[in-house]
């Protein structure tokens, strides 16, 4: 259970420094959509705008922590916070679904950061293995640190044999509607085979 609860404290405090890294390299198929493109690998796939940056593991900075297995940021870059999408992959130990895990991270979230504030929180349907299975999307913003600025989170789980996938959107609160839409549908695009 240690290493669940660090793993996702490392990907929340990770959130808050990849928009001021620079990251490069991309490894992404066109789909028929003429604004996004599949980005797709062996455990996943995920619709993101054709205009956004693909930052792969090989492509991290020191400070990124293992479990993340992608970063997709916004070509838009802004002062105090780029929006970003982040795709971790936790192995686990336990039989677990993935609205239990949404669970657990939740509650690891709530009393792990600082000023948590709930936005929203409602059953979904994400799919996994062709199916549609039962989990959860959480709107939230907190802060990583008393001293750091507040950032708006938007995330779902998905739970297949022993990996716990956690999708994080991170945006300023302040950011505009248009922004948070699309991270809203690339989290919500995110499939696993």
């Amino acid at each position: 259970m240690k290493k669940h609860l660090t793993a996702a404290i490392l990907l929340l405090l990770s959130l808050s420094i990849l928009p001021a890294c620079s990251f490069g390299g991309t490894s992404t198929s066109t789909t028929p959509d003429d604004t996004h493109r599949l980005y797709e690998n062996n455990e996943f796939s995920v619709q993101i705008p054709k205009d956004w940056e693909t930052i792969e593991k090989d492509d991290f900075t020191s400070d990124v922590p293992d479990v993340t297995m992608v970063v997709f940021r916004n070509n838009v870059k802004n002062e105090t916070f780029t929006g970003n999408v982040n795709i971790v992959r936790n192995q686990i130990q336990e039989t677990i679904d993935s609205n239990e895990y949404a669970k657990m991270v939740y509650n690891r979230q709530k009393n792990g950061l600082y000023e948590f504030k709930e936005i929203k929180r409602e059953e979904y349907k994400i799919q996994i293995g062709g199916s549609p299975v039962t989990s959860t999307y959480l709107i939230f913003e907190a802060k990583k640190g008393t001293d750091q600025q507040t950032v708006r989170y938007m995330q779902t789980y998905a739970v297949k044999n022993n990996f716990a996938y956690i999708i994080t959107g991170a945006v300023s609160p302040q950011e505009n509607d248009v922004t948070i839409q699309t991270i809203e549908s690339i989290i919500k695009s995110f499939q696993l085979k």
